[in-house]
């Protein structure tokens, strides 16, 4: 049984954190290894992204097998903008050859956000093909064009969804039709406005998905105010003014990460959400073992990196 589906399994009253690990620019994974080290103790598990921000990146598998050699548990994400069903079959076979129990299936940004805008989009699957093929995989051990496999690989299969940009029955239509195709654990994109995220959760509760899929918030550890004006080039993405006036006029270097951590602890109190997925994206990496601490989420005394 894997990491995020245990926890809830076991205590519904537990609350699982996550934190994305970017790949770095080169094919040393070094600095891949450092960072995970960082976060052990303070996360429960790390979410390798795929070519995040349609840059290219070291491979989350081959970045996956060193996050294991190192005790941490790792997610992986796989994008459907890059490949197309035979590269994320060879993905899926080389990740339950290296012991990696959950994945993520999500989109990806367009191209023309990245360092390669003329880079051509694959989009063989769409992602709720891939959820149902995935799901085959995982449980009954079949390849997509039916051959079936030695044994099922188990995993536990993660999509990521919006809570902006459409009205609310839309968006989840589109979780609960994921949920029906089987998945696991959700990730909404970065929440700032809880209004927002209030509503979402309201219609997801009234059809009962709460109860079908571990649900969890993505926050983002803001560094600045121009940081803002940054992650509001992220596509979905909703940040209220009120956050900007707040950076800009602070003299604290950490006034972000009070902000995420408020927001975490409002999130808590929201029924149905039963975990947090960190993302700092933006040179914001070592900001998520304050945010862990500032959020009260540090439930028993966690290793050292350096044990």
């Amino acid at each position: 049984m894997t990491l995020l589906l245990e926890k809830r399994q076991q205590q519904q009253d537990s609350f699982a954190v996550t934190a994305e690990l970017i790949p770095p620019r080169d094919w040393n994974p070094r600095p891949l290894i450092e960072q995970a080290l960082r976060y052990r103790g303070y996360v429960d598990a790390v979410d390798l992204s795929d070519n995040l921000l349609a840059i290219a990146r070291l491979s989350p598998v081959v970045g996956a097998f060193f996050v294991r050699q190192v005790g941490m548990e790792p997610i992986v994400q796989i994008n459907l903008r890059d490949r197309n069903r035979m590269g994320i079959q060879s993905d899926l076979m080389g990740l339950a050859a290296i012991g990696v129990k959950n994945i993520t299936i999500l989109g990806g940004y367009p191209a023309k956000v990245g360092t390669e805008p003329s880079a051509k989009e694959v989009y063989d699957l769409e992602t709720m093909e891939l959820v149902r093929y995935a799901r085959k995989f995982a449980d009954e051990g079949l390849l997509f064009d039916g051959t079936r496999m030695q044994e099922p690989p188990k995993f536990t299969i993660g999509t990521v969804e919006n809570i902006a940009g459409k009205p609310i029955k839309e968006l989840i239509d589109r979780l609960e039709t994921k949920v029906d195709n089987g998945t696991d654990f959700v990730r909404t994109q970065l929440v700032f406005d809880m209004d927002l995220i209030g509503e979402w959760m309201e219609e997801a509760r009234r059809r009962g998905l709460h109860e079908r899929a571990t649900i969890m918030a993505s926050i983002l550890p803001l560094r600045d105010a121009d940081h803002v004006g940054t992650a509001l080039k992220i596509p979905g993405i909703v940040i209220p003014d009120s956050f900007r006036g707040r950076l800009a006029a602070s003299e604290s270097k950490e006034e972000g990460l009070v902000i995420a951590a408020e927001l975490i602890k409002q999130l808590r109190q929201i029924e149905g959400i039963k975990g947090i997925h960190i993302r700092p994206i933006g040179g914001a990496e070592d900001s998520v073992n304050k945010v862990v601490q500032y959020a009260g989420l540090l439930s028993s005394p966690k290793i050292p990196a350096s044990a």
